[in-house]
């Protein structure tokens, strides 16, 4: 029996992968990066840490300063009152949590980013009364694919790994869930197309969020 349900955020709940990736490439363009970098690319670090994200993209290219530069300037354009104005919720979203709600599921975030962000982005869409937990890349010593946030979380609710279940929309996702051992749900709205979803073997796959309520 399901007790707990992790849901990542961009991707999952919200439709904003296309967000982040704007800025992510404004960023790497404006610090001088010395070539193009694809959505593809990007794809494949979503759902780590931003630093990460950037420093893994710089590759070669990557140095101290050119590193700072970037992550100041992604941290200006996420917090911007525009960005914020973008983020739409999934169709679906807030009808799904209300029914695990009511039917006495656990609901947490494990999320790559910062305490900062993630805590505006479900105010500003009214879910704070949905969650139980949110974590992010501030409150664990390594992001995903490490399986840090989803063991914090089945701690913080005394579940085991067998009552879990965590939903995400990347490969990092599925990875995290695999290491901490809890069941994975890999939707079809973010990063992932069905073909790669089957190549990381998770539990299940489904359309997009409101489908888990077939797994629970």
């Amino acid at each position: 029996m399901i007790k707990l349900v992790l849901f990542d955020f961009d991707g999952v709940i919200t439709d904003s992968n296309s967000l982040h990736i704007e800025v992510t490439m404004r960023v790497l363009r404006e610090v001088g990066l010395g070539r193009d970098i694809s959505e593809q690319e990007i794809h494949k670090h979503f759902g780590k840490e931003y630093r990460v994200v950037l420093m893994e993209l710089m590759g070669a290219e990557y140095t101290e300063e050119k590193l700072a530069m970037a992550s100041i300037l992604q941290q200006e354009l996420l917090h911007a009152d525009s960005f914020f104005q973008k983020i739409v919720l999934f169709p679906g979203v807030r009808a799904l949590l209300s029914t695990l709600q009511g039917n006495g599921v656990w609901l947490a975030v494990a999320t790559g980013n910062d305490r900062c962000f993630i805590d505006r982005a479900v105010d500003v869409l009214g879910l704070d009364g949905f969650f139980d937990l949110v974590l992010s890349s501030d409150d664990v010593s390594h992001s995903k694919p490490a399986p840090d946030m989803v063991l914090k979380a089945i701690d913080y609710f005394g579940v085991s790994a067998d009552e879990a279940l965590f939903v995400g929309d990347s490969r990092n996702d599925v990875l995290a869930a695999k290491s901490a051992g809890v069941k994975s749900a890999a939707v079809l709205t973010g990063i992932l197309d069905r073909r790669e979803a089957l190549k990381l073997n998770p539990d299940f796959i489904v359309d997009d969020v409101s489908g888990i309520m077939g797994i629970i």
